[in-house]
């Protein structure tokens, strides 16, 4: 499996510079509009996973301020469900006007490698912006006899099947970056299906599910209070965040290592003129000191991709995953 080291670009974080309302209220009269006037009613971003998780938290992050920075407002819209497949297919299947996006994750690359009949593939949508790679973290529950991953693998090794995993949804990077630690080390787990991260945390917290790959933003509570071990973080540095938990190369899976990453896209036959607008745009929300402070505290990666270096992105991760895929005989749900 290629391995992809995602690095933080464009700058530093301009503390104290942060737009006020008025300000961005301002900005929004004087911004210019795109082509034939676009957009003349609000914008909606179709997130197919629960509000509060990673990819909500994400994609909020730049359609709030968003909001003051183009002519209408950016409403960001949760339709969690089928692993995905319900935002994807609302996008999929919406007029191509640029007034309905969807939050851009892996399962746009490999969803079409899961489900021969799916809708929302990955030629389906035009890349935006690509926001952010934050991390994630491999954990075990506290009351798990482990204190290392490789502990644990040694662990789930000896018991066959009676290691419980969380699985947020078929398909999801997180999923994906969990089979790929198991391939790699060739332990065999028993997968709980859940509909994103969020309603995994109490099972994990109550020692219900004994492993789980996280959201650090999400998981960070629960090691700060015991309630989880945390093992490793799937990222290629350490975070600011868990300073003193290994990266997957240091624990000593460096084949497993996979970074989440988050963005934006628009229905395939958007016009073009459309989809180089909104990309603009958005380049410009993420050159905010606001938008930047958010990922940022997140520990996560700021990409702020152009459109085209997302599609690229979106091609290169159809083509990695689907060898694992069809290896581990992945399913849609």
């Amino acid at each position: 499996m290629q391995r992809r080291d995602f690095t933080l670009q464009a700058g530093a974080l301009l503390t104290g510079l942060l737009p006020t309302t008025q300000a961005l209220a301002q900005a929004a009269a004087e911004a210019p509009r795109g082509p034939g006037g676009f957009p003349d009613r609000p914008i909606k971003v179709i997130v197919p996973y629960p509000a509060g998780g990673v990819v909500d938290v994400v994609i909020r992050a730049a359609a709030d301020p968003a909001s003051g920075l183009l002519p209408q407002r950016v409403v960001v819209e949760n339709r969690p469900g089928a692993d995905g497949r319900i935002g994807l297919d609302a996008v999929a299947k919406a007029a191509p006007d640029g007034y309905t996006l969807i939050a851009a994750t892996p399962l746009v690359s490999v969803g079409e490698h899961l489900m021969a009949d799916m809708k929302g593939r990955a030629q389906d949508f035009a890349g935006i912006v690509g926001i952010a790679a934050p991390p994630s973290v491999f954990v075990v529950a506290a009351n798990v006899p482990a204190r290392t991953l490789k502990e644990f693998v040694a662990l789930a090794q000896a018991k066959p099947g009676e290691m419980n995993v969380a699985n947020p949804g078929s398909g999801s990077s997180i999923h994906l970056a969990q089979e790929l630690l198991f391939e790699t080390t060739g332990i065999k787990v028993t997968n709980v299906n859940y509909k994103g991260q969020p309603p995994s945390l109490i099972d994990l917290g109550s020692g219900q599910v004994q492993f789980a790959l996280i959201s650090q933003n999400l998981i960070l509570p629960l090691v700060k209070a015991g309630k989880v071990r945390a093992l490793a973080v799937n990222a290629a540095k350490r975070t600011k965040s868990l300073p003193d938990v290994p990266t997957i190369a240091e624990a000593g899976y460096p084949d497993a290592l996979v970074q989440s990453w988050y963005g934006l896209a628009a229905p395939a036959k958007t016009p073009a003129p459309v989809v180089a607008w909104l990309s603009e745009q958005f380049q410009r929300v993420m050159a905010l000191p606001e938008t930047r402070a958010k990922l940022e505290g997140m520990d996560a990666d700021i990409l702020a991709l152009t459109g085209p270096k997302l599609d690229a992105l979106i091609d290169l991760e159809f083509k990695r995953w689907g060898e694992l895929i069809r290896k581990r005989k992945i399913q849609a749900a």
